[in-house]
């Protein structure tokens, strides 16, 4: 293993196992950027993948398969294929430096978990959401307790078997150390956003759609209240006191029919526009146009585990956030748009008019949210850090499987 001075590892063979399907699935942006940044500083990238062809005929594609420069390895998401599903992780895990886990899901940890007991190797595990317990993303979905408190259990079985541990909030990492994780095996995994130029054929067609109108963009999920109800009632209020103010709203989920429901009622649909889930780069075009990003958060446990990714995207198109005051997001944001705390109406509008209406403050904090994203949230910044877990991971594994010691 070589330790060059610009960077801690170098040539390291890591498999990045993961349960989606890459080419769909918003939230896989994390793994496939680390999976393309890692394989470019000259690291042997291995990355798992569940296909799902039902998905692909009904969601746009999103990114590639795999990065440039990334082996890709593809499992079958039929329980009846779980043996097999094994066999490959087996093989992979036999053939690798590192194991490198994001989620805790049990159809992807438990063959992880059977090849490492056959083959110890170092563990890291990348935890960026709250995925069980009460309130959780698997609750939030599936409508069960039961399913919550499943993954919950796998969330804390996994802090058993990991050597490090990236955590993408101040929120995960107090419950690591709560649950017992050692402190100096814990290391931030923020996410980050490539500063693109988006493509002018997408772009345009954008601007003409947006022309004449002071336009706010949300991007995300719409699954139960990812985007709180009374945000519509602030929208309501403020395109009383801003001129031609639209709503875009890009994304989709089980909570979208809510809200357009709830426009309907507050007579403001004509002043929004969903538009269900759009491919990545087109996602990105309509952003890169937008006067700023919404972004609206409950209070919650779920939402101070998060490290939203679409917060840093609007940063890297110069575009403004008025944001909750929620978890990672006032870390994310800064001096690079508009904080709001709680949810009530009042506040929000107020927060829209006086970005809106300013015209020399949102020209400033424009420039703000590009040098922002340019210094701290960017790919290249993020694993900087998950370098030094991984060189931890391999330093604690080797020294606990052969009682000996790694100089740094």
């Amino acid at each position: 293993m070589v330790f060059p001075e610009s960077r801690i590892l170098a040539g390291v063979r890591v498999l990045l196992v993961q349960r989606f399907d890459l080419a769909n699935v918003g939230c896989a942006e994390r793994i496939w950027r680390q999976g393309e940044e890692l394989a470019g500083r000259g690291h042997k990238v291995v990355l798992v993948q569940f296909h799902h062809p039902e998905r692909r005929e009904t969601h746009p594609r999103l990114r590639p398969d795999f990065p440039e420069g990334v082996r890709g390895v593809e499992l079958d998401r039929r329980a009846g294929a779980f043996s097999r599903n094994r066999r490959t992780i087996q093989r992979e895990v036999e053939s690798t430096h590192l194991v490198h886990l994001w989620k805790a899901y049990p159809d992807i940890a438990l063959p992880v978990l059977w090849a490492l007991k056959n083959c110890p190797k170092p563990l890291h595990y990348d935890w960026d959401d709250l995925e069980g317990g009460q309130g959780g993303i698997a609750e939030r979905l599936t409508e069960s307790p039961s399913v919550g408190r499943l993954l919950s259990k796998w969330e804390r079985e996994i802090l058993e078997w990991a050597d490090t541990v990236t955590v993408a909030s101040g929120e995960l990492e107090r419950l690591c150390l709560e649950w017992g994780f050692p402190q100096d095996r814990l290391f931030p995994g923020p996410v980050g956003a490539v500063r693109i130029e988006p493509d002018k054929s997408l772009v345009n067609p954008w601007r003409v759609r947006l022309e004449g109108k002071r336009n706010l963009i949300f991007l995300g999920q719409m699954e139960a209240e990812d985007f709180p109800l009374e945000i519509l009632e602030g929208f309501k209020q403020a395109a009383a006191r801003v001129e031609n103010l639209q709503l875009i709203l890009i994304g989709d989920g089980s909570g979208r029919a809510r809200l357009e429901q709830k426009a309907r009622e507050l007579e403001i649909y004509e002043k929004t526009l969903f538009t269900g889930y759009l491919p990545w780069e087109e996602a990105q075009a309509a952003l890169s146009v937008a006067d700023a990003s919404l972004f609206p958060l409950k209070d919650d446990p779920m939402s101070r585990c998060k490290s939203p990714l679409v917060v840093v995207e609007a940063l890297s198109h110069g575009v403004p956030v008025i944001g909750s005051s929620v978890g990672e997001v006032p870390k994310m944001v800064g001096d690079a748009g508009i904080l709001v705390s709680g949810t009530d109406p009042k506040e929000w509008a107020d927060a829209i008019v006086n970005l809106l209406e300013d015209r020399a403050r949102l020209s400033e904090l424009k420039e703000k949210a590009r040098k922002r994203h340019e210094e701290s949230w960017t790919w290249e910044k993020a694993v900087d850090r998950l370098e030094e877990a991984y060189e931890k991971a391999i330093m604690v594994n080797r020294g606990a499987i052969r009682g000996i010691k790694i100089p740094r």
